[in-house]
């Protein structure tokens, strides 16, 4: 196969484009709400590499932590340990090794490993994406983050794990979740963000961009199974991601992508 063959199958925006219409629907806030990654994925479904790297998640902490901290220990090392680069698209397994090895890997990638990682901690976890338009190149087709949900707190908050953040409305103990972020943004109040990396340099104005101040639309990822994704993915790995992924959504197997309906979330 040719070389630029594999660059269109695997890179062509107009692909990206199909599937993303093929793979989009409305749901309800409900559905959203009550969704989260673990329904379909259980700790003996993960990879063993993530339960040999977790240990060094928590390397030097003797306290019991809280959801939030637990969430933020795991984004830390994540992100101190990869420094990114382009996108993978592999199974979980490759994903991490090659991330691990400094082989790549974008906000998807990040949010992808986050989720296992979350699922041995017993960390309840989503993953969203943001569809922007915009006529900004560095800011179309968007941008991928988690929620987790704070026992504590008894609500789900945002973490981005690729930029290390939070968002908040005024009190910074309680972070917000995206439909606090949506509902706030909608009624033109002020939103803040924090960075919980010391080593993270923030860029202020693309994450205002992206999340604020951009015409944006979020969307869950759902029925996402990372045991039949990796199966899929590892058997047939001379073939184009793209091309998997296609297979997939023929068989019925397919992750979806689900805007809830914003215009009735209640006002904060």
């Amino acid at each position: 196969m040719s070389r630029s063959l594999i660059w269109y199958l695997r890179r062509h925006p107009l692909l990206y484009e199909v599937r993303f219409r093929l793979l989009s629907k409305n749901a309800s806030v409900d559905r959203v709400e009550n969704f989260c990654y673990n329904n379909i994925n259980k700790t003996a479904d993960i990879p063993e590499i993530y339960f040999e790297l977790n240990p060094l998640n928590f390397e030097k902490t003797k306290n019991v932590l809280s959801d939030i901290d637990k969430a933020k220990k795991i984004a830390i090392w994540l992100r101190n340990n990869i420094k990114g680069g382009e996108g993978l698209g592999k199974s979980s397994e490759i994903a991490l090794r090659k991330m691990m090895n400094g082989e790549g890997g974008v906000c998807s990638d990040f949010s992808q490993v986050f989720n296992n990682f979350c699922v041995i901690n017993d960390l309840k976890v989503k993953e969203w994406g943001l569809k922007v338009i915009s006529n900004d190149p560095s800011l179309k087709g968007g941008h991928a983050f988690n929620e987790v949900y704070s026992r504590e707190l008894q609500k789900w908050f945002i973490i981005d794990v690729s930029k290390s953040l939070l968002f908040y409305l005024i009190n910074p103990m309680i972070p917000l979740s995206i439909f606090d972020l949506v509902t706030l943004k909608n009624g033109n109040q002020k939103v803040s963000f924090s960075c919980f990396n010391e080593n993270t340099v923030l860029d202020c104005k693309r994450i205002t961009d992206i999340y604020i101040t951009s015409n944006s639309s979020p969307f869950l990822i759902t029925n996402y199974c990372n045991k039949t994704y990796d199966s899929y993915l590892n058997k047939l790995n001379f073939l184009p991601e793209s091309i998997v992924h296609g297979l997939l959504f023929l068989l019925g197997k397919s992750y979806t992508f689900e805007f809830p309906n914003i215009k009735k979330i209640v006002k904060l």
